[in-house]
């Protein structure tokens, strides 16, 4: 993660003009870690560190990488080098770490990302083209923020890093279900512009960037079908997996907001004690969110080796993603 952490209470969040009454209580954020360009902090570098350790974890060299599965939502701004778009993070992270044998690919689905290059990545070993894989997503949403717009609040920096392995029998995808609707395609937005909260007089060169932002409506447009979208494609990946949802242990689920996590788990007929929200503390890491659910639920005690798990989420386009895993042991780093 990011060094820094900022609560709703602080700038650049305090300062935001017209937050209606009941925003944070809507959302579920608290606060998220931003990444600080000023203190050497790029999604590149912390991608790079989160990789190294994910490759010590599984034994390995990054030389018996195979193949490395990359994503960062952002086309531009996650490199050190400021607007480096080409060629992308995939290659970066195989030259930074020395994968000399890797195939480099970038796989962007926005925030189901991590979850396809999981599919991705399970489907080369199973048909023995690959042994060792790495998956990356790393997140410098805030880069392509403007923080005059209530959309900035939502979102939160970060990466996350996994090797998935032959070498790993234990633990294997029973199955998986996608839906793609873009029917609402256009209520997220990524505009060239200038910041609305500076004038003309206080504008450079430097100014004029690519910031996402979601249409004023888009938080009620989205109840009418984000809430069912997931739960759809888990019963699927359920369905296809010839299992109950009291049979599944524990759900990991993107973290969009505390109302939407909510709705889902509530459509699955889903106790509390089977989730977890993290956005309170983290916001929406976008393709990062799923990862950290996962690890922060099996550093917490609440996912064991064994279990029966379901991930599932949604992302902007629309695209929506489920798939329902048992278990081996997994190794994670406690820092």
């Amino acid at each position: 993660m990011p060094s820094t952490h900022y609560p709703n209470t602080v700038p650049p969040y305090s300062e935001i003009p017209n937050i209606p009454k009941n925003w944070w209580r809507f959302w579920g954020i608290k606060g998220r870690y931003l990444i600080d360009r000023a203190k050497g902090e790029t999604a590149e570098k912390l991608a790079v560190e989160a990789c190294s350790e994910a490759i010590s974890l599984a034994g390995i060299n990054p030389t018996q990488i195979d193949a490395i599965l990359c994503n960062s939502t952002c086309l531009s701004g996650w490199s050190e080098q400021e607007s480096k778009a080409f060629p992308r993070f995939a290659n970066q992270i195989k030259q930074r770490l020395g994968c000399t044998n890797a195939l480099a690919i970038d796989v962007e689905q926005e925030c189901i990302t991590f979850l396809v290059s999981l599919q991705i990545a399970h489907n080369y070993i199973k048909a023995g083209i690959y042994k060792n894989i790495l998956v990356c997503s790393a997140e410098y949403i805030s880069g392509v923020l403007d923080f005059s717009d209530l959309s900035s609040t939502t979102f939160g920096d970060g990466t996350a890093a996994a090797i998935v392995s032959a070498t790993s029998q234990e633990s294997d995808l029973l199955s998986s279900s996608y839906l793609s609707n873009a029917d609402f395609y256009d209520l997220a937005l990524l505009k060239w512009k200038n910041p609305e909260n500076k004038s003309a007089a206080e504008l450079t060169a430097q100014d004029y960037w690519s910031y996402f932002t979601l249409k004023k409506d888009a938080p009620e447009e989205m109840q009418k079908f984000v809430p069912t979208g997931v739960p759809h494609v888990i019963n699927q990946a359920l369905e296809k997996a010839s299992v109950n949802s009291s049979d599944i242990d524990y759900y990991v689920f993107h973290q969009p907001s505390k109302i939407l996590v909510n709705l889902w788990a509530n459509a699955l007929g889903v106790d509390d004690d089977k989730f977890m929200l993290t956005l309170e503390h983290y916001g929406c890491m976008v393709s990062v969110s799923m990862p950290v659910t996962l690890f922060e639920a099996v550093k917490q005690g609440k996912i064991k080796a064994g279990n029966t798990i379901v991930i599932g989420g949604a992302a902007t386009g629309w695209g929506f993603g489920a798939q329902v895993w048992k278990l081996g042991d997994i190794k994670i780093s406690m820092n």
